[in-house]
């Protein structure tokens, strides 16, 4: 009996350790900058944006660092005057895209990528 316990105890802590390494924030880090590791899709999705606002090709538009932030609103910090913007922190991105190695770009995500916003 003792050894079905040992054996549960040991099944258990595997499996939990299996769970905690494929949770998303133990995939994506807080911070990166000229590394190798893919960016988070949110990420990639800020940088498709600006391509699609400016009319450039995506070879134009290089990522030269990402991080996490809260937005102070729904309209992630860049609301117009005549918007309505939920005030709710916003989890998101904050990522800076140079276009042709001379203009920067602040784009701002939510955490998902799904509302994008450029900082003109």
């Amino acid at each position: 009996m003792k050894i079905y316990t040992l054996l549960l105890v040991i099944l258990v802590l595997i499996v939990g350790s299996m769970v905690a390494a494929c949770s998303p924030d133990a995939q994506i880090p807080e911070t990166e900058s000229g590394s190798d590791i893919l960016p988070p899709a949110a990420v990639v999705n800020a940088r498709q944006a600006l391509v699609d606002h400016l009319g450039v090709g995506v070879e134009s538009v290089a990522i030269q660092d990402f991080e996490r932030a809260e937005w102070s609103d729904s309209c992630l910090g860049l609301g117009g005057p005549a918007e309505i913007c939920l005030a709710v922190i916003t989890p998101g991105w904050r990522v800076n895209l140079l276009v042709d190695d001379q203009d920067a770009y602040e784009v701002r995500t939510d955490e998902l990528g799904d509302v994008i916003r450029i900082n003109q």
